[in-house]
């Protein structure tokens, strides 16, 4: 439960990701097709660092004497980070939706308020929830794959950007 609540969180934030990169780079009116499919491209990278890190837990689960106590472990240390990152996820979540039900200008408001500083936030929230998983982690491999769980979530956006809307030479 605990691991598919945080790749959900990581597919959503990999969306986001992808939006954030493409922000302000297109100056057309209507740019829903532009943003989605950034978004899309976000949920790919996204999806690509999180089937990088899936192999590297299971290489941790298949090496470890006790697979069973290690799966335990590494559930452990993911609640941790949930509980960091479960309550700023669903504030986010709850900004998002009021965007997309409010009328124009109250919705307009709760971003501006919300989402906003949330965004710059979500680096630092992301950053202590790894922090603080790694430090109170049974062992070395459980704090060591939180640190490579949280460095492949904050590496989303910036090979995005990279990707496809880097600044023309």
């Amino acid at each position: 439960m605990v691991a598919a609540v945080l790749v959900a969180i990581a597919l959503v934030d990999a969306a986001l990701a992808g939006f954030r990169a493409a922000t302000g780079r297109n100056g057309r009116i209507r740019k829903r097709a532009f943003y989605r499919t950034a978004m899309r491209r976000g949920l790919v990278i996204g999806a690509a660092v999180l089937a990088g890190l899936t192999v590297v837990l299971g290489a941790v689960l298949v090496t470890a004497p006790d697979p069973g106590t290690r799966y335990a472990e590494l559930a452990r240390t993911g609640s941790t980070m949930l509980w960091i990152i479960g309550p700023f996820a669903a504030v986010v979540l709850v900004t998002l939706a009021g965007y997309a039900v409010l009328p124009r200008r109250p919705a307009t408001f709760l971003i501006l308020l919300g989402l906003g500083p949330l965004t710059l936030l979500r680096p630092w929230v992301t950053g202590a929830a790894g922090a603080t998983a790694a430090w109170t982690a049974p062992n070395a491999p459980a704090a060591a794959c939180a640190i490579l769980a949280v460095a492949g979530v904050l590496t989303v956006e910036l090979l995005v950007h990279r990707r496809w809307y880097r600044e023309p030479a």
